[in-house]
């Protein structure tokens, strides 16, 4: 019942938010489509820039609330995030690859247009091959998890992806029969590394070598 109470309204009903913003947002986009088209368009390659800004600004915040002090204490967890490793870079991506082939490629594809198919399919691979940062933080915050804990996770993960991510999409997506999109992927791996070089999970990563 206490934990209950530190739970807010906006917390609480989260989900209805979240369903409100997405009814806005198709209303909007079917009112003004010439407005949403054009920040749809400011993108660099094919990076969508407004998206980009609103990921950061979601993220940020949650960082700022961590105790960097005491990060000592995640070596408590080694199992835990051994395992959080482990289904994110060994299965999650090659199991989202192999969904992709068997639901989008073959047992739906009757019902997508053909020739957006193999955007469907490299949608859930870069999804699946880039853990969720973002969330990550939010769900823990708001479940009351151990900050130290998350952050040692979002840190590792975050290290793994500055170096993994592109090999790995690259290999699913030829694999996949897709052409790879090289511009955006070294896009993305220069800005999380510029962005990696200042910001408190790789600063606070040293303290997590052993």
């Amino acid at each position: 019942m206490a934990a209950e109470s530190r739970i807010g309204p906006f917390e609480r009903y989260l989900t209805l938010w979240m369903f409100g913003c997405i009814g806005t947002g198709i209303a909007l986009g079917r009112y003004w489509p010439e407005v949403f088209q054009a920040i749809g368009q400011l993108k660099l390659a094919e990076v969508n820039l407004p998206v980009a800004v609103l990921i950061w600004l979601m993220i940020v915040p949650m960082l700022l609330k961590v105790d960097f002090g005491a990060l000592h204490e995640v070596k408590q967890h080694a199992r835990g995030i051994g395992v959080t490793l482990f289904i994110n870079w060994a299965v999650k991506p090659f199991s989202m690859a192999l969904l992709g082939w068997i639901f989008v490629r073959h047992l739906f594809a009757s019902w997508l247009p053909q020739d957006q198919v193999d955007s469907y399919i490299a949608g859930l691979i870069l999804l699946a091959a880039a853990p969720c940062t973002a969330m990550v933080f939010v769900w823990s915050n708001l479940c009351d998890g151990e900050p130290h804990f998350t952050l040692s996770q979002v840190a590792l993960n975050d290290t793994i992806m500055l170096f993994a991510f592109a090999p790995l999409v690259g290999l699913l997506l030829g694999l996949s029969s897709i052409a790879v999109p090289w511009a955006t992927l070294a896009l993305s791996e220069a800005v999380k590394k510029l962005f990696a070089g200042g910001s408190p999970i790789d600063h606070e990563y040293a303290i997590l070598a052993p």
